[in-house]
């Protein structure tokens, strides 16, 4: 959703620190564990120090803390320009969308009612929904369960590094865009099937991967 749909917003380094600080107070905190990790890294770490209840209940926790913040970003995120009228024009070639988000379910519901789009997607999928958010398979396969297809008939965008290692996890192929805080450089050393300038291209590829069925694009 972020840097893809909507405009990036969110201060992942707040979100970091405040995890961190947490499990600092718990004496949880081992010195590998810095900001310059992404939560999911952070969350697995502790996940192997500890037992599956104590690592459940700092979980929530931690999730609760970074929920405000996410909260307050989605009242003021603003939508990726033409990424409404791009839904509009997968729904009406008959796609299935799915949204997986490694953000909350209140965040991301509350970002989908101000701008109408939950009719947009026939599912989503939010950390709230999983045991593992992304890079992790787990988010993918749960929404292509819930679209009810395979993973050759699908594609992943995303604009984060994080999205192309879930999507090669999942085995689908990815579709990176430089729309949100990763620069191509990146996105390209993490090896997206496809790279775009925006969502805004989708329809274009997939029209061209549908007419190309069978060849070695």
């Amino acid at each position: 959703m972020d840097g893809t749909i909507t405009k990036f917003n969110l201060d992942f380094m707040s979100f970091r620190r405040r995890a961190l600080k947490e499990l600092e107070k718990m004496n949880l905190r081992t010195p590998g564990m810095t900001d310059q990790l992404s939560l999911s890294v952070i969350l697995s770490v502790l996940k192997s120090k500890v037992d599956a209840e104590t690592f459940r209940g700092i979980r929530t926790q931690i999730y609760s803390m970074i929920e405000e913040i996410e909260l307050r970003a989605a009242t003021e995120v603003t939508l990726y320009p033409g990424a409404i009228d791009t839904l509009r024009k997968l729904r009406n070639n008959s796609m299935k969308i799915g949204l997986v988000t490694n953000n909350g379910r209140k965040g991301t519901e509350l970002t989908l009612s101000r701008y109408r789009l939950e009719n947009l997607f026939d599912a989503v999928v939010t950390r709230d929904d999983c045991d593992n958010m992304k890079p992790a398979a787990e988010p993918v396969l749960k929404v292509l369960t819930e679209l009810n297809v395979t993973s050759g008939e699908a594609v992943l965008i995303g604009d984060g590094v994080m999205d192309i290692m879930a999507a090669k996890a999942a085995g689908i192929r990815s579709v990176a865009v430089a729309t949100g805080p990763f620069k191509s450089d990146l996105l390209l050393k993490a090896e997206p099937d496809y790279i775009l300038g925006s969502i805004n291209d989708l329809p274009t590829l997939i029209e061209l991967l549908n007419t190309t069925k069978g060849s070695d694009l």
